[in-house]
């Protein structure tokens, strides 16, 4: 029997890019989130299923309602008591603002869904993880907790407490065989970078040693080994996946 996946924002961007990287195992199922109905999403999802076999089943609710979110996990977690692997790749930025000028209510948003909600949906995803005495966590973390120009207040802060999850996770789940790490991306060809200021996006280019933006596929591909049995001495890390450079100011 295959690998069970629960990706967590996969409707675009990197988290499209993973799951279409899990989509070429054998006999897996992926159980593939995003905020809300999207007949562009559910088609792209149906065409995967036809070219490759895979079985996957889109879910739909919003990460910054606990009641929404903890309903529909129970629903998740009563069918498939067995996930073998949890990808924390939802994710929101605000925004830019300084920590002068930082709004409380944008900064409680910010941590409820980059980092709140996704410890609720690790906790009830471990307790899974620890009945069955395996599993990979992969968390989604961020260049900006080392390059802090790169981002806001919110978002740095944030993405920095996903990796100090990450290395707790390690410590305290590896005595049930689970094993935890993060990547944390540079500046990838997302809707993000997109909307980038022209003059910040050049500026972070020039920063990595490669000197160019990364593909959503090239972080994928990372996710899904350090997720694989070929990552199975790989606990507690933050894998920075930049094409070298983003952390030196």
């Amino acid at each position: 029997m295959g690998r069970t996946i629960f990706i967590s924002g996969s409707n675009r961007g990197i988290g499209w890019a993973i799951l279409e990287e899990f989509s070429n195992e054998e006999d897996v199922t992926i159980i593939a989130h995003a905020r809300k109905h999207s007949a562009y999403f559910e088609r792209n999802i149906e065409q995967i299923v036809i070219e490759r076999g895979c079985k996957i089943i889109p879910v739909f609710f919003d990460y910054s309602d606990e009641t929404q979110l903890n309903k529909k996990m129970d629903q998740i977690l009563s069918e498939y008591r067995k996930i073998d692997v949890l990808v924390n790749n939802v994710g929101q930025v605000f925004e830019s603002s300084t920590f002068l000028m930082m709004n409380y209510e944008k900064l409680r948003e910010s941590f409820q869904i980059n980092f709140f909600s996704q410890v609720l949906v690790t906790q009830l995803i471990a307790k899974s993880m620890i009945r069955n005495r395996s599993g990979s966590i992969v968390n989604m973390c961020s260049m900006a907790i080392y390059d802090v120009a790169a981002a806001q207040f919110e978002y740095i802060t944030s993405k920095a407490a996903i990796a100090g999850m990450t290395h707790r996770l390690a410590y305290e789940l590896s005595p049930y065989r689970i094993r935890c790490n993060a990547v944390a991306p540079g500046l990838i060809e997302t809707d993000m970078v997109a909307n980038m200021k022209p003059e910040l996006k050049e500026t972070q280019v020039k920063k990595s040693f490669l000197n160019r933006v990364g593909l959503p596929r090239e972080i994928a591909k990372v996710v899904y080994f350090l997720s694989s049995d070929a990552a199975s001495y790989i606990n507690g890390q933050v894998i920075r996946v930049d094409g070298g450079g983003s952390g030196i100011l």
